[in-house]
């Protein structure tokens, strides 16, 4: 799945180890980082059951827009 920034309206938050979670841009998302999804509203985005995410690329623009590789966390 492919998130881009004008899709979405989320926050997204990246592990930073010992279960601490930091809000982050997609911009600044690497290959290999645990991410979460929240509505503005702070509910979890959820895909199959699962609300933790690993991007599978870097960053990278498409069209002038940052986007994202994710697949749900193992």
């Amino acid at each position: 799945m492919i998130l881009k920034e004008s899709q979405i309206n989320q926050k997204i938050f990246k592990d930073m180890g010992m279960n601490k979670w930091r809000e982050t841009k997609i911009a600044d998302l690497k290959q290999g980082t645990r991410i979460r999804l929240y509505s503005p509203a702070g509910r979890p985005l959820e895909l199959g059951g699962e609300e933790t995410f690993l991007t599978e690329s870097d960053a990278f623009q498409t069209e002038g827009v940052w986007a994202v590789r994710v697949k749900k966390a193992p």
